[in-house]
């Protein structure tokens, strides 16, 4: 019974691997708790308790492959990784979010945050947010659109904080639906965009759906009914919306202003940090397992470029003094040369 699975051909994987699940199987149930200190132990009843389960019959079989969790054990020399599918690639391991503060005078990483890569981007955006806490004066937070979400645009605002983001997740709403007026303490839509109250507002708590019915010749020649959304009945029109829909039709309509197109490009040059994180610094081949013991290198790398940046800055710091300047040669009565130094403002 002593072979590998590696090597094989496709056709014998299937069959090995069932093998190997019925060993494992067989060797924990007569060993029971005998072993359950030792950490090679707890991966193997990790491994056959998260990816395997017992059909009708009594068999143990392995999961299928869409129904294992995203939390499950992925490599037994790296228990703390996990599995997340981006943008249709398969990640394994860890995910690192990166906070840098920039003005007039340049950039530097801030704060930084690393985690199991099943952390969702706007967990880390929400946790940024509460790290910050209230503001004084307002700043802003410039963050890709899978950062944002109703909760932290909210979250922000509480703060004194204005979260932009470069794009919105999800179906976008149009803009006209940002003009609907609610009261959210008496659950009624107040007016349509056109500035037409409805005869009725029902409002479904579990869902927090709104459903305002309008008279039918309200809405069948508003030039605005194809944007609000408005559905034409025998009798009547309706039109279903949350308070959501309405705070992110607001927020794209606030986006598409000349001003925060400008905002939206200051974070372009954030991108260059992750890529100079994986071309130079080399963050996808660590050469250390584990959550700790990673997040520790990936720190000393963020330190690296917080070092450089500084010693850039210097360095053209020292180059405008150097030019500021001035070097004057005065003949004296001795005949010898005096040297006098004047800073040019």
């Amino acid at each position: 019974r002593n072979k590998t699975i590696y090597h094989r051909k496709n056709e014998e994987i299937t069959k090995r691997l069932q093998e190997i699940i019925e060993d494992a199987y067989t060797l924990t149930k007569e060993l029971g708790e005998a072993y359950a200190e030792l950490p090679e132990y707890q991966l193997l009843q990790r491994v056959l308790k998260e990816q395997t389960e017992i059909t009708e019959e009594g068999k143990i079989v392995p999961v299928e492959k869409e129904k294992i969790s995203p939390d499950s054990l992925q490599n037994p020399s790296d228990p703390d990784a996990t599995y997340r599918k981006k943008a249709g690639k398969d990640h394994k391991g860890y995910v690192a979010n990166i906070v840098e503060t920039i003005d007039e005078k340049g950039s530097i990483i801030t704060s930084y945050d690393y985690d199991v890569n099943t952390h969702s981007d706007s967990s880390f955006c929400k946790e940024t947010i509460e790290k910050l806490g209230k503001q004084e004066k307002e700043i802003t937070i410039i963050a890709d659109g899978a950062y944002s979400s109703t909760e932290n645009i909210e979250l922000a605002d509480k703060n004194n904080i204005e979260l932009i983001t470069t794009a919105l997740i999800g179906k976008l709403p149009d803009e006209i639906q940002s003009e609907f007026e609610l009261d959210e303490t008496t659950h009624e839509i107040i007016k349509c965009p056109k500035g037409e109250k409805p005869y009725k507002t029902r409002y479904y708590e579990k869902t927090g759906l709104y459903r305002a019915s309008f008279n039918k010749k309200t809405c069948e020649h508003c030039p605005l009914r194809e944007k609000c959304g408005a559905k034409l009945q025998k009798k009547s029109a309706y039109v279903l919306i949350t308070a959501k829909t309405i705070q992110r039709a607001s927020y794209l309509k606030k986006m598409s202003t000349e001003k925060y197109s400008v905002l939206q490009k200051i974070r372009n040059g954030v991108e260059g940090i992750p890529s100079i994180l994986r071309r130079k610094y080399h963050v996808d081949v660590i050469p250390v397992r584990g959550l700790v013991r990673s997040k520790i290198w990936f720190s000393f790398k963020i330190g690296a470029i917080n070092a450089k940046k500084v010693l850039k800055m210097a360095a053209e710091m020292a180059a405008t003094l150097y030019k500021n300047i001035k070097f004057r040669f005065n003949l004296t009565k001795s005949g010898k040369n005096q040297v006098k130094l004047s800073l040019v403002a």
